[in-house]
């Protein structure tokens, strides 16, 4: 239980949360392309891909990504 909650309030691993309109990326590597319709991130051991249309950064901070716009398909590549 312990872990459980540590890794809750401080998350260590990639971790992507879909809402309607709006992307929650933590703990990637690295924003390999970041366009208006196409976002490449590359995390441990795999490579996301978000299609879709009107894209935008809502905030970058410290490994944390928000993105707003209409997400069509998401694509994780395993490396």
């Amino acid at each position: 239980m312990h872990n459980y909650l540590r890794n809750f309030l401080d998350p260590k691993d990639f971790h992507v949360d879909l809402y309607d309109r709006s992307i929650h990326i933590t703990n990637y590597n690295k924003i390999i392309t970041l366009g208006t319709a196409k976002i490449i991130i590359e995390a441990p051991l795999k490579k996301i891909t978000l299609y879709g249309s009107n894209f935008s950064l809502n905030k970058l901070a410290d490994k944390e990504l928000l993105i707003s716009g209409k997400l069509d398909s998401l694509e994780i590549k395993y490396e």
